[in-house]
């Protein structure tokens, strides 16, 4: 059995942020298992077809690994409805995701869940959230999970981080979802009337 999974992106042959991947794997290898991270990522990567979008599942546990490779389509997501998690918490990427499909349950007629921790934004149901203020993209400052992407555009400051409460969503313009498979894009912009009580 393999608890744990990165989800990479492959895009007409080539891999995207594995220095990312490979950083989240080693920290979570010593958060769960108390030692080193015995591969590397870049040299166990499996073939992928030379054109198309695929995403790359590494599942692995403390002593094995395996891969699966699917097409992949993105979603457009233009309705998110609000959901309270109260303390929950998802710091690594677990195949059970048994708490968040319960909450993704709770969409009614949305698309999606956008998860709040005592009334403050956190994440969708599989992807981070930045949000339009008119000056810049905002990313909650505790997000539910720490995304590849979100740590990338962190990094190359291209968003910021602030701490959002849900009354405070109609100061925003719009928002986006990103994730691994789902890279920032300003024309990928929903209303922020798409998020709903």
């Amino acid at each position: 059995m393999c608890p744990l999974v990165e989800s990479i992106k492959a895009k007409d042959g080539q891999f995207f942020l594995l220095d990312y991947h490979q950083d989240r794997m080693e920290r979570t290898f010593q958060a769960v298992y108390q030692r080193a991270c015995p591969w590397s990522i870049k040299t166990m990567l499996p073939s992928v077809p030379l054109d198309g979008l695929y995403k790359v599942r590494l599942l692995y546990n403390a002593t094995d690994y395996h891969f699966e490779v699917h097409p992949y389509q993105s979603k457009k997501i233009p309705r998110l409805k609000l959901v309270e998690i109260g303390e929950y918490r998802y710091p690594h990427k677990w195949t059970d995701r048994s708490f968040i499909n319960a909450a993704y349950a709770q969409r009614e007629d949305c698309d999606d869940v956008l998860m709040l921790r005592k009334g403050l934004l956190t994440d969708s149901s599989y992807a981070n959230i930045v949000l339009d203020s008119g000056e810049a993209w905002i990313t909650p400052v505790i997000p539910l999970f720490e995304g590849v992407q979100r740590a990338f555009l962190l990094d190359n400051k291209i968003i910021q981080t602030a701490t959002i409460h849900s009354d405070e969503l109609a100061s925003f313009k719009g928002f986006q979802l990103i994730n691994a498979m789902n890279p920032f894009d300003p024309k990928r912009f929903v209303s922020v009337k798409g998020i709903v009580k």
